[in-house]
């Protein structure tokens, strides 16, 4: 086994996607795709991160061998079970006493939900109020959400549609780096299954803004240009000399359209942030950095 298999292998063991384990590294989730394609090989301050973090030996992620029947072939991975609270920082402190375990971080929408690990297994608590259409009713038995991953989260989809064992939502999108769709067992819980996103979608390289083709921008000769939608690119240029931080701001004038269009819930602190750390990969602002 080669040490990209190696750290595959533990990283799905702990229940971990590839953006999330990238977060944890403090790399993009490409470099975690090199890593385990044997295309690159991780730094020694990662080996030892990693060997923290999945609880093992350096020499363990870099010598041992497992046999091929030894591992899991199952696509479908537990990520966490939601634990469902209605007052969320309360429930946080109680927990975070009761296990010993402080919150390191947050996801990036502030107050959706938190992760304790514990025998490296995940519990997460949710907070109700971003559960769309989950009953809020103080009696409810319906507490749990189970959250699943997989590499390729459009594949998944089309193979639970299939099963036609309960409502399946379309696949949705939280923030550019994270894709899922819900299915609704017979007692109305949620199951969340997420994953690797590859469906192809046209992305303004310039604002981010999702296009369809009548969204397209147009180039000197008319003719439509793919990666600028018709708000940042007309004639063949740029409508606006501006910045990318300038542009951001421009953008978080239409955050409650967004939040209300896309289910979320983004403060204009929590969009900044998102952005900024978006935004350098989109090709207007990686030709100027």
């Amino acid at each position: 086994m080669t040490i990209g298999e190696q750290i595959q292998k533990f990283r799905i063991e702990k229940g971990l996607t590839q953006e999330r384990f990238a977060e944890l590294m403090e790399v993009s989730r490409q470099s975690v795709s090199k890593w385990e394609l044997g295309q690159a090989v991780p730094d020694v301050d990662k080996i030892i991160r990693m060997s923290e973090l999945f609880d093992v030996s350096t020499d363990t992620i870099l010598l041992r061998g497992v046999s091929d029947e030894q591992e899991n072939r199952n696509p479908l991975h537990l990520g966490s079970v939601y634990l469902v609270v209605k007052d969320f920082e309360k429930s946080v402190e109680f927990y975070e006493k009761f296990l010993g375990v402080k919150v390191s971080d947050r996801c990036r929408s502030g107050n959706k939900f938190v992760e304790f690990y514990i025998d490296n297994k995940c519990i997460s608590l949710m907070n109700e109020s971003n559960i769309v259409g989950h009953c809020t009713s103080l009696e409810s038995p319906y507490k749990f959400v189970q959250n699943y991953w997989v590499e390729d989260l459009v594949m998944e989809h089309e193979r639970v549609k299939s099963l036609n064992i309960g409502y399946v939502t379309e696949i949705l999108e939280a923030y550019p780096t994270y894709h899922y769709f819900h299915l609704t067992d017979p007692d109305n819980n949620i199951v969340e299954v997420t994953g690797g996103y590859h469906m192809d979608i046209d992305i303004c390289q310039s604002c981010g803004m999702k296009m369809q083709t009548e969204d397209h921008g147009k180039n000197l000769d008319g003719s439509p240009n793919a990666d600028y939608c018709k708000y940042c690119w007309t004639g063949g240029h740029f409508s606006k000399d501006e910045t990318m931080e300038e542009m951001i701001e421009s953008n978080l004038q239409f955050l409650d359209e967004f939040n209300k269009k896309d289910g979320t819930c983004f403060t204009p602190d929590e969009a900044r942030a998102e952005m900024m750390n978006y935004f350098p990969a989109l090709k207007r602002w990686k030709q100027s950095l």
